[in-house]
C-alpha cells in the first residue's frame, strides 16, 4: 500500500494505491492517525482511484474513522471507487453511508461548504 496526502483546508485527502485489506490495515491507520492528528483535520477524502480492493476488516475501519470523525462534524468521503469497490459497498449496504465523489473538485467543493 502506498499513501500520499493532501491538504485542503481542514480537510486532508490520501492517495491510496494498492489494495486496502487487512494486510495493509496496519499501515492505512497510521497514516490516517498522523494526518488527522498533525493537521487538525475533520474531514478525510480517500482517494480511491488506484485501490484494487477492500475487505471487510477495512469497511469495518472506514465506520470506525466515519464515527470518529462524526465526534469532530467531521466526515469520510470516498473519491473515484471503481466499479468492483462500489459494488463492495452495494453488497455490503454501505454505499448510503459515504459520499462519493467523481473528481476531485467536486469532493473539495463539498468539503468547503
Amino acid at each position: 500500500m502506498n499513501i500520499t496526502a493532501e491538504t485542503y483546508g481542514h480537510a486532508v485527502m490520501l492517495n491510496l494505491k494498492g489494495e486496502l485489506t487487512a494486510d495493509t490495515l496496519s499501515v492505512f491507520q497510521k497514516a490516517v492517525d498522523h494526518h488527522l492528528l498533525a493537521k487538525d483535520a475533520i474531514d478525510l477524502v480517500l482517494n480511491l482511484e488506484e485501490v484494487t480492493f477492500i475487505d471487510s476488516a477495512c469497511l469495518e475501519c472506514l465506520l470506525d474513522l466515519q464515527d470518529r470523525l462524526a465526534e469532530r462534524l467531521g466526515q469520510v468521503k470516498l473519491l473515484k471507487p471503481d466499479v468492483n469497490i462500489r459494488k463492495i459497498l452495494e453488497i455490503t449496504r454501505l454505499e448510503s453511508t459515504f459520499e462519493i465523489f467523481k473528481d476531485v473538485p467536486e469532493a473539495m467543493k463539498a468539503m468547503q461548504a
